[in-house]
């Protein structure tokens, strides 16, 4: 009985940081004016399973970019600065539909499909309402 509560407590816990986590994120995404921001929180999530990947937890990398092997970022922050100065570069349109955009720019170097379908079927836990923008960018 003592272990099924220190489970339930440490599961408890993780759900917790996760949901900080992913707020955090979300909010640093809304900051720098990533397009399409709760795609891109749901790229994040997915890429890095709630944020527990060992790629996330040791390179800091949160949508599985690449260059030969993972890149290392200092920061998740820094991850998502890379993010954004590549949807500037590639996503030119903003009337094109941002899943059929990940999908005809090959984000999912495997099973481009499948990967949009995940995105859609992936759930936001905790979706901040209120998140500071700095006015000066």
């Amino acid at each position: 009985m003592r272990y099924l509560i220190i489970l339930m407590f440490c599961f408890l816990i993780s759900s917790h940081l996760c949901a900080q986590t992913e707020q955090e994120v979300y909010c640093y995404i809304i900051t720098i004016g990533i397009k399409h921001p709760d795609i891109v929180l749901k790229q994040a999530i997915y890429e890095t399973g709630h944020f527990r990947s060992n790629i996330f937890n040791k390179r800091n990398n949160l949508f599985g970019f690449r260059q030969r092997k993972y890149i290392y970022f200092d920061t998740w922050k820094s991850c998502i600065d890379y993010y954004k100065v590549w949807q500037e570069k590639h996503y030119k349109d903003d009337s094109v539909d941002y899943y059929r955009f990940l999908t005809r720019n090959n984000f999912s170097a495997k099973n481009r499909q499948r990967y949009v379908t995940q995105l859609k079927q992936t759930r936001i836990k905790a979706k901040p309402n209120n998140c500071l923008v700095d006015e000066k960018k």
